[in-house]
């Protein structure tokens, strides 16, 4: 890998001279602020374009939802993420690139669902999820509105090269979904299902957002998905899904056992309350057999929650704390958590994200996300908690815009992060040994 880091050092060197800048006044959004050992993207429209851009253009300087998965009988790295010319424009499409040289160079990113400008939009697409099933066939999902309750889909069999007609995944209505069914439900998987299902099956959180009759308000809560027969290679409509801690069950502020210093936000300027959330869960599984989910919330600090059974039933929620039991910070922001030798490893050894801030006397948990700290953790068998975390180490020095909607691999012993960098650059950063030296053991 000391050949790749030369040569990526030089084209940051590069980048970094020729940064995007927010029309009228100067504001430089660089390359390499936040350190990384792989480019996967650099987009063509300028940061700025996300308001003045022009309109018969790609829109991509907004990239997000970065997912990479590495084929390992084909030795091949794909990527899949939602790229527009902003969060929340018309113009929302899901890309897909590869690399055969684990990372170094990728493919153009061609677009699988969508529409490329705004000059003629179609349905937007976006927040995708790749599988990659036994026999190697890839599947990517992804949210469309208006298509009711399920997903959008499609598959190749020839590594991404051609894709299959596209079709809907039915999923099951929660009880705070809207009872019509030409709305929908509003759900989100934001993080990779994987193998740690009951023999293997892919395993994923849900984050549903809405009010059931039973809730005080409308809010976020965390189900969790089992896909039972993806390694039959069915057609996207005939995926079926297994559906765990759900209606009643589901993962809610309600469930919050202890340790939280509850955070209840003043209303918005325009009067609408900010709902109680549980959201965004990201999964490991512990060396002996249980799954440990960790989510943001919207009481100050992530949570965490366990289950005993395969993802069948789970506890209720606890505060995330360090190794003195004091709980860690964080606004309503993303937490991801990894095991480090690999999604499906059990390894013991896991790392996770926080900001390591969050203001009590604010509006709102949606709070800044300034720089980002890695945490490193070891299973702690005997525990409450049962990943042991270390004192935060600084990982991305931005000041603002770290919100991390990343993904994992392990190629060939070397783990890497993908991440968007202000929703703009995507990037792959080596998590080395150098991170599990203090304090976790």
């Amino acid at each position: 890998m000391r050949v790749l880091r030369i040569r990526v050092g030089i084209a940051a060197a590069v980048l970094l001279a020729s940064v995007a800048t927010a029309a009228g006044k100067g504001q430089q959004i660089p390359i390499g602020v936040n350190k990384y050992d792989y480019l996967v993207y650099k987009p063509l429209q300028e940061f700025d374009s996300r308001k003045y851009g022009d309109i018969t253009k790609r829109g991509d300087a907004y990239n997000d939802h970065f997912h990479v998965i590495w084929d390992e009988t084909r030795r091949v790295l794909f990527a899949f993420w939602t790229q527009a010319s902003w969060e929340g424009a018309p113009d929302m499409h899901v890309c897909f690139s590869k690399s055969a040289d684990k990372g170094m160079t990728w493919t153009k990113p061609v677009l699988l669902a969508g529409s490329e400008t705004r000059q003629y939009p179609r349905t937007d697409a976006y927040y995708q999820q790749p599988l990659l099933t036994k026999s190697g066939r890839l599947y990517c999902l992804w949210t469309e509105r208006n298509v009711g309750w399920g997903y959008v889909g499609s598959w190749s069999d020839d590594a991404g090269e051609t894709w299959a007609q596209p079709a809907v995944m039915r999923i099951r209505p929660m009880d705070q979904d809207n009872p019509d069914p030409r709305i929908g439900a509003n759900s989100i998987n934001w993080q990779l299902p994987l193998r740690i299902g009951r023999e293997g099956r892919y395993f994923v959180a849900c984050s549903r957002h809405g009010k059931a009759p039973y809730d005080d308000k409308k809010g976020c809560k965390i189900e969790f998905w089992e896909f039972f027969n993806i390694d039959d290679d069915p057609d996207v409509r005939e995926i079926r899904l297994d559906y765990f801690a759900t209606n009643r069950e589901a993962l809610g502020v309600d469930k919050l056992l202890e340790g939280a210093e509850y955070f209840t936000p003043k209303k918005y300027p325009n009067g609408s309350p900010e709902g109680p959330a549980v959201e965004e869960a990201s999964l490991v599984k512990l060396p002996d057999g249980r799954l440990f989910a960790l989510m943001r919330s919207s009481v100050g600090s992530p949570v965490w929650s366990q289950s005993r059974d395969d993802g069948r039933t789970w506890s209720g929620l606890k505060v995330l704390v360090d190794a003195n039991g004091k709980p860690f910070l964080h606004p309503r922001s993303p937490c991801p958590i990894y095991d480090r030798k690999g999604g499906e490893a059990a390894s013991g050894e896991y790392f996770a994200f926080i900001h390591n801030t969050f203001d009590f006397n604010s509006t709102t948990a949606c709070q800044p996300r300034p720089q980002l700290y890695l945490i490193a953790g070891r299973f702690d068998p005997k525990g409450e908690q049962p990943i042991r975390f270390a004192a935060p180490q600084l990982f991305a020095e931005r000041t603002f815009g770290n919100s991390f909607y990343t993904s994992y691999t392990v190629v060939d012993g070397t783990g890497i992060l993908w991440f968007p960098d202000v929703k703009y650059y995507l990037l792959g950063r080596e998590i080395g040994s150098e991170w599990f030296t203090d304090g976790s053991d």
